[in-house]
C-alpha cells in the first residue's frame, strides 16, 4: 500500500435523527440537529476528542429559509443553533445555499480545505421538521422555532431563481410542473406512450421503495409493486399530467443528519480507528441555465458531464462501482444517470442507497446528507468497490457528484473539484408568431381536473418559444402542431388544424 496519505480528507462519522428517535410530539429542526450530531460524534468512537476538535460547522438551509416558510420562523444563526442543540462549538459557521446539491457541494468544500491545510475537523449538518409543521397547522397549533443570536456567519444564499420568469409567467410555479417537461421530453425522446412511459417510471419506484424497508429513518417506508403504482387509486392521486403522488419527492418529513470530516492524519490523532475512514476519491459540480433555454431539453447534459468528470478524476468505471445513490427527487433524475452510466448488469433498486426522496422522504435541500449516511454505512460493511452519491439542486440545473472508497484511494483526491461544464443555451423568442411543433409540456391536474399546458415549442422560423394552451382534453400533446400568439405577459397557443 501508498504511504498513508495524512493530508487526505475522510468522512469520520454520520448520524441520522427522526421522529423515531427524538422524543416529543413537536421536534423542531434544531432537535433533530442535535440528535443527529450526537448520533455521528459516537459513531466516530471518539466523542469526547472529535467535538473539541470541531473548528466548522456548515448547516445545510432549511425549507424554512429558502422561499417555503411554514410560519414556523428559524433561528437567527442556524449552524451555530444546530452545533449548540449537539454540544458544538465553532468559530467558522456556514449557511450552505439553496439547493439539494449542497450536501454533496459542501462536502467537497470542506474536503478542499482540509486537504489545502486550512481546517482538519469540519461537520456538516442538516435538519427539516416540515412534517411537524404541516401536523401542526393542520392541528391549528402556532410553533414558534425562532432562536435569537448576534452572532455573524457565512450565509452563502444566492439570488439565482429555481425558475425563470418566463417559465413562471407561463404557469411552472412548482418542481412537479417543471419536471414534468423534462420527464415528457425524455419520454418523447423514447418514443413511448404515456401509458408505457407510467410503467415504465412505476418500474423505477416499486425498485426503490423496496430499498426504503433497509433505512431505520425512512419517512414513507413501504413496499409498492409496479401494479400499485400503476393502477388509479385514493393514494397515488395524480399531480401532473404525467405525475402522481408516489413519483414525486415527499417533504413532509421530520429528520435530522450530520456528516463529520477531517484529515486522515487528524482522525488517527484523535484516536478515530482506520476502519472509521471513508475516502472522498473523485469530485464534480455543474450548473445549467433555466431549462427553457437549455439548447438540448432531452439529454441531462450537465449531470453526464458530472459522472464521467468525477469517475475520471478517481480513474474508475462506472462499471466499477458498489455503492450507489442517484438523486431521485422525479424519475427523470434517476433516469438520466441510468442511462449514462450504462451498466446493464445494474438492478434499478441499486441506484438507491435509502428508498430515495419519495419513500424515504424529500426533506428539501439535505437529501443527499442521509445518503451520504447510508453510503459510508455502506462502504464500511463492504468495502470492496467504490461508491457515488449524487445531489441535484434546481430543475436538474445544479449538479454535484462524489465518489468514495472505504481505503485510501491508489489515485489520491488533490482538493480539486471538476468544473468545466460548458452550458448551451437559446435565447426564447419574446414575440412569437405562427405555427411551432410541441417539444414538451406541462398540466397540473387537482382533484382530477387537468388544466392549462405549459408548451415549449420550436418554432417554424427555428426560434424557441413558450406558450399556454387553454381548454384541451387529457390527450398526448408531445409532437402537435399549434398556432402561436403573442401576448403581453404570457403567449398563447392554439392547436392547428
Amino acid at each position: 500500500m501508498a504511504d498513508f496519505d495524512a493530508n487526505a480528507p475522510v468522512i469520520i462519522g454520520v448520524g441520522e435523527a427522526s421522529r423515531k428517535t427524538v422524543p416529543g410530539e413537536w421536534p423542531c429542526p434544531v432537535d433533530l440537529a442535535g440528535h443527529a450530531i450526537k448520533v455521528a460524534l459516537a459513531d466516530t468512537g471518539q466523542a469526547h476528542a472529535v467535538s473539541a476538535a470541531i473548528n466548522t460547522i456548515a448547516a445545510i438551509r432549511t425549507f424554512e429559509d429558502s422561499g417555503l416558510s411554514l410560519g414556523t420562523g428559524s433561528p437567527d444563526n442556524v449552524p451555530e443553533a444546530f452545533g449548540a442543540a449537539g454540544g458544538i462549538r465553532a468559530d467558522r459557521l456556514i449557511y450552505a445555499d439553496v439547493g439539494g446539491q449542497s450536501p454533496q457541494a459542501m462536502v467537497h468544500e470542506l474536503a478542499g480545505a482540509i486537504r489545502r491545510g486550512e481546517t482538519q475537523v469540519a461537520i456538516i449538518v442538516a435538519a427539516e421538521a416540515t412534517g411537524t409543521a404541516k401536523r401542526a397547522r393542520k392541528a391549528g397549533i402556532e410553533l414558534d422555532w425562532r432562536l435569537p443570536s448576534q452572532t455573524a456567519f457565512d450565509n452563502r444564499l444566492s439570488s439565482s431563481p429555481i425558475l425563470s420568469r418566463n417559465e413562471i409567467r407561463h404557469g411552472i410555479i412548482s418542481m412537479p410542473l417543471a419536471y414534468s417537461l423534462l420527464e415528457n421530453a425524455r419520454r418523447l425522446d423514447l418514443g413511448m406512450s404515456r401509458e408505457d412511459y407510467l410503467v415504465h417510471m412505476a418500474e423505477l419506484g416499486a425498485a426503490m421503495s423496496a430499498k426504503s424497508l433497509t433505512r431505520e429513518h425512512a419517512q414513507f417506508a413501504k413496499h409498492f409493486t409496479v401494479r400499485d403504482l400503476v393502477r388509479d387509486h385514493e393514494s397515488d392521486y395524480r399531480l401532473t399530467d404525467i405525475y402522481r403522488r408516489w413519483r414525486v419527492a415527499q417533504d413532509a418529513v421530520d429528520l435530522g443528519g450530520a456528516i463529520i470530516l477531517s484529515s486522515a492524519g487528524k482522525a488517527r490523532e484523535m484516536g478515530v480507528a482506520d476502519d472509521k475512514m471513508v475516502w472522498l476519491a473523485g469530485a464534480s459540480e455543474t450548473k445549467e441555465p433555466p431549462y427553457s433555454e437549455r439548447d438540448d431539453i432531452t439529454h441531462a447534459n450537465a449531470l453526464d458531464f458530472a459522472l464521467h468528470a468525477a469517475l475520471d478524476q478517481a480513474g474508475i468505471a462506472a462499471t466499477d462501482l458498489g455503492p450507489v445513490d442517484i438523486y431521485s427527487c422525479f424519475p427523470v433524475a434517476v433516469y438520466g444517470a441510468v442511462d449514462t452510466l450504462g451498466d446493464p448488469m445494474r438492478s434499478l433498486g441499486n441506484y438507491t442507497l435509502t428508498g430515495g426522496l419519495n419513500f424515504f422522504g424529500g426533506p428539501g435541500n439535505g437529501y443527499a446528507t442521509y445518503s451520504i449516511a447510508a453510503m459510508v454505512d455502506a462502504l464500511r460493511s463492504d468495502g470492496s468497490k467504490p461508491a457515488m452519491v449524487t445531489a441535484n439542486g434546481g430543475v436538474m440545473s445544479k449538479q454535484a457528484v462524489g465518489i468514495y472508497t472505504a481505503y485510501q484511494p491508489a489515485q489520491p483526491w488533490m482538493g480539486d473539484v471538476a468544473t468545466g461544464y460548458h452550458a448551451k443555451s437559446v435565447e426564447l423568442d419574446s414575440a412569437p408568431q405562427g405555427k411551432g411543433k410541441i417539444l414538451t409540456y406541462a398540466r397540473p391536474v387537482s382533484k382530477d381536473q387537468i388544466g392549462a399546458a405549459t408548451l415549449v415549442i420550436a418554432m417554424e422560423n427555428g426560434a424557441r418559444a413558450l406558450a399556454v394552451l387553454e381548454d384541451v382534453p387529457d390527450i398526448d400533446l408531445s409532437g402537435v402542431i399549434v398556432n402561436v400568439t403573442p401576448q403581453e405577459k404570457r403567449h398563447s397557443a392554439t392547436i392547428y388544424c
